[in-house]
């Protein structure tokens, strides 16, 4: 006789925790795109009056985009009846995508700090040291994070994932399409910005995507 499989029932505060989390992420992403303007790091452009971060701004709303579709997945996987438990592969799909809107809120955060650090020149050898510790300090601790969000909260998640091996790679293939797509995005967005600043020789290829904080 074949073995019967158990359905799959994820509890529905595991999908809780991330609602709250995506939801947090909102609100920062609100925040900072309101603060751009004041960084006083973007470039002008045709018919707009503040100057804009251009790949600040493209992270952040690839994040924002990333978290509503992060919650609507979540949301499509909680059955409808009387415990609400998760029995839907796009609560897996939801988990992936919400690793990559944090990743993209780090980038919209430490992306123009770092560039607005980076040109600073201190006449003082004993204040610009410090100042390139804050610097160096600050770059890799964001890059880790973005690192841990890009790519290993995605791994657990695929390794732990408790649906069949097939959904597991179609999601994990559709995950590393996506990311492709981000990068892209943000890559061509990093070369319009240094553009403008008549910077064209340091524009990264789109490669550089896949490992933004090199970037900054």
């Amino acid at each position: 006789m074949a073995e019967t499989r158990e359905p799959i029932r994820v509890a529905i505060n595991v999908m809780r925790a991330r609602l709250t989390i995506l939801g947090f992420n909102l609100m920062i992403i609100t925040f900072q795109i309101r603060e751009l303007s004041n960084l006083g790091s973007g470039v002008p452009l045709p018919g707009i009056e503040q100057t804009v971060h251009i790949p600040a701004a493209a992270a952040l709303f690839l994040g924002m985009a990333l978290t509503v579709i992060a919650i609507i997945c979540f949301i499509v996987s909680s059955a409808f009846d009387q415990v609400g438990t998760c029995d839907h592969w796009s609560v897996l799909a939801g988990d992936l995508l919400m690793y990559l809107a944090l990743a993209q809120t780090i980038v919209g955060f430490f992306g123009p700090f770092q560039y607005q650090i980076g040109q600073v020149t201190l006449p003082d050898p004993g204040q610009a040291q410090i100042l390139n510790l804050v610097h160096s300090g600050v770059g890799i601790a964001g890059g880790i994070a973005w690192a841990l969000a890009t790519y290993l909260g995605p791994l657990i998640s695929l390794l732990r994932s408790p649906f069949g091996r097939g959904i597991t790679v179609a999601l994990g293939l559709a995950y590393l399409l996506v990311l492709l797509l981000v990068a892209r995005v943000w890559t061509m967005a990093t070369q319009l910005q240094l553009q403008r600043l008549g910077q064209e020789e340091a524009a990264p290829s789109w490669l550089s995507g896949f490992v933004a904080p090199m970037v900054w």
